[in-house]
């Protein structure tokens, strides 16, 4: 396997998040927004598997939107990927991003978004911080529909796609329903390709957003060998309880 050179976590991370607070800081605050969300969870759902080893989690994400369409943060959430037997599992996600929004019509929006994953220790013994990037189409807050790669998914020299559409609907100003399903194209790095899907209702009051949330996947392709024991366990269907404090 050709050898692929790995970003150093030790140093880019800080450096990405040192030029974030930066540009920030110098930013016209008349032209911009800025977001803060903490939300506890009872599951890491992702993409047809658990990335908290159906685990509860924290996670908190920053976000600085300008009215350009320029927008940029933060995400950080715990993780636990089933591998504590090996030297030093990863703990920790953190995924810096970067990314526009064209306003195409007053309903339709187009998003495109650079997101890297950091993670603060190894995955089965391997390093696994990787890229990702996406494109995004909406309309209105109802329906969004995207599409994603990553050229070296995991770190394994391996490519992904995921393609994913999700609907919102408002029963009332404060409770809406909503929905999602994708399928993710994974198996030459985690084994298989996953079609995944959840339903849930989201009650907001004020700053509060309190989610349940019906989750269920399914494999569906035959298995691929592959050299990384990584191969997560398909997520029985279950319920993700979470609450969401933002600002």
């Amino acid at each position: 396997m050709q050898y692929i050179p790995r970003i150093q976590t030790e140093f880019d991370l800080p450096v990405i998040l040192a030029a974030l607070v930066i540009f920030l800081s110098y930013s016209p605050r008349g032209n911009a927004e800025f977001h803060a969300t903490l939300t506890a969870a009872t599951n890491y759902f992702f993409r047809g598997y658990s990335k908290s080893d159906n685990d509860f989690v924290l996670q908190t994400n920053l976000d600085y939107e300008h009215s350009s369409g320029f927008y940029m943060g933060t995400s950080v959430s715990n993780v636990d990927f089933g591998d504590d037997p090996f030297d030093d599992p990863a703990n920790v996600e953190i995924a810096p991003y970067l990314g526009w929004t064209f306003k195409l019509t007053d309903d339709w929006r187009l998003d495109t978004q650079w997101v890297r994953y950091f993670y603060d220790g190894e995955i089965f013994d391997q390093h696994s911080d990787y890229n990702e990037f996406y494109f995004l189409l909406h309309y209105q807050d109802i329906f969004s529909a995207s599409a994603s790669f990553s050229e070296d998914y995991y770190n394994q020299g391996k490519a992904s796609g995921n393609f994913e559409l999700t609907g919102r609907y408002p029963i009332t100003d404060a409770l809406e329903i909503s929905t999602s399903m994708g399928y993710s194209l994974t198996k030459k790095v985690l084994e298989y390709d996953y079609l995944y899907w959840d339903l849930g209702l989201t009650l907001y009051y004020k700053f509060v957003a309190i989610d349940v949330r019906y989750v269920d996947a399914l494999e569906t392709s035959d298995a691929f060998e592959t050299t990384w024991q990584y191969s997560p366990v398909i997520a029985n269907p279950s319920y993700v309880f979470s609450i969401s404090i933002g600002f």
